[in-house]
């Protein structure tokens, strides 16, 4: 990924559609995206060596993987579980920490990550599940709603977070408030009162300890509808923020569908 990262302008300017740079490297690495995506990396020779690398960047990402599980498998599961806001279990003699990731169901047992009681092959949510279970976030929720911005090596994400992630939800319901309300409750949220003065305050949670609010207002006459979108700032104790980024982002491709 480093390498492709490198090819890239490395300003997180967004006109390939992905939030960050590191994003869309990741994408890349990961056969979800082609390099020639990135307005900025048009030359020929520059393209033929990034496809070059990418077969050894694929290996090294799976190792990446590989590693973090080897991590995730020694921690202590009950321990684990209780801290992280999972639920631990005992099948058969197995172990397994059972959580949910953007409201679908996982396990974490000494032999991976498993979904629908298969061995998951995606390697970014093996990543990201590992990273959050390796790291026993023990911080708790503090109340206080932050933007992305918020963060450590944010600030240069938050406009093309802007306009990637939270005006991607405000044109796709702009004057449909009723399938924002459906799609909210199709993907897990819960309605509630925040501490934004919006029309809609949806909670949901990305994992069990890293919840996400969105905030709607409804178009009138005279503004079209809007959308931010707020983490609790105890989310860098969780989950690398890199991660986390990504993980937003994720979350409003499903959303928007």
């Amino acid at each position: 990924m480093i390498e492709i990262y490198k090819k890239l302008p490395k300003t997180n300017c967004g006109e390939c559609g992905d939030t960050t740079c590191t994003a869309f490297a990741l994408k890349v690495m990961n056969a979800q995206r082609k390099i020639q995506d990135c307005p900025y990396v048009a030359a020929e020779k520059d393209t033929l060596v990034l496809n070059k690398a990418i077969v050894t960047m694929d290996d090294n990402y799976s190792r990446v993987s590989n590693e973090l599980e080897e991590e995730a498998k020694r921690v202590n599961f009950r321990e684990t579980s209780a801290v992280i806001g999972g639920r631990y279990e005992i099948e058969d003699g197995t172990e397994k920490i059972k959580l949910k990731m953007m409201n679908m169901p996982y396990e974490v047992r000494r032999e991976g990550l498993f979904e629908d009681g298969k061995y998951c092959p995606d390697s970014w949510s093996k990543i990201i599940i590992y990273d959050y279970v390796r790291r026993k976030g023990s911080r708790p929720l503090t109340g206080e709603w932050v933007t992305l911005g918020y963060f450590p090596n944010t600030a240069s994400h938050v406009k093309a977070f802007q306009r990637n992630a939270e005006e991607k939800i405000a044109i796709k319901f702009n004057y449909d408030k009723e399938g924002l309300k459906i799609r909210c409750r199709e993907l897990g949220g819960v309605a509630g009162q925040g501490k934004m003065k919006a029309d809609y305050v949806y909670q949901f949670d990305l994992l069990p300890k890293i919840p996400l609010y969105l905030c709607f207002w409804d178009a009138d006459d005279e503004f079209p509808a809007s959308c931010k979108l707020f983490l609790d700032s105890s989310a860098e104790d969780y989950i690398d923020i890199e991660y986390l980024a990504y993980l937003v982002e994720r979350f409003v491709e499903i959303f928007v569908q």
